[in-house]
């Protein structure tokens, strides 16, 4: 009995296996560096809403939210933060405290049928005066 081709096809089934395994690893490096910017946003939107302090509330010594101006500087600013297509922002705010919702959807790449479509979602929230 011969073993001459033997090598050929696991030579080919490891390489497949590898490639996957390359593709795999940049799909998970793509989908956390998503998330850190979906992230970013919602930090960034929380911090903005903070700031909108209320004017009236500030003479007489109290840091407190105008929550209408908050909620609408959340949004424009976790909108604003690294812009990406389909983005979505959220905001709710009281007095004391805003926070923001970002969704985006995850662009396929590599292993589209897999991973591509998903939604990433992040939230932040922040006080005025603590941030």
């Amino acid at each position: 009995m011969s073993d001459k081709g033997t090598v050929l096809p696991i030579l080919a089934l490891l390489l497949v296996g590898g490639a996957l395994a390359v593709a795999l690893t940049i799909e998970v490096g793509r989908l956390g560096a998503a998330w850190r910017e979906a992230s970013f946003a919602a930090d960034a939107g929380a911090e903005a809403g903070a700031a909108a302090i209320d004017p009236a509330e500030a003479y007489r010594g109290a840091l407190l939210l105008d929550p209408a101006r908050a909620e609408q500087e959340a949004v424009a600013a976790a909108l604003a933060a690294r812009s990406r297509d389909g983005r979505t922002a959220s905001a709710d705010a009281d007095t004391t405290r805003v926070c923001v919702t970002v969704s985006q959807p995850f662009p396929s790449g590599l292993l589209g049928s897999v991973a591509g479509g998903q939604l990433i979602i992040a939230s932040a929230c922040a006080s005025p005066g603590q941030g």
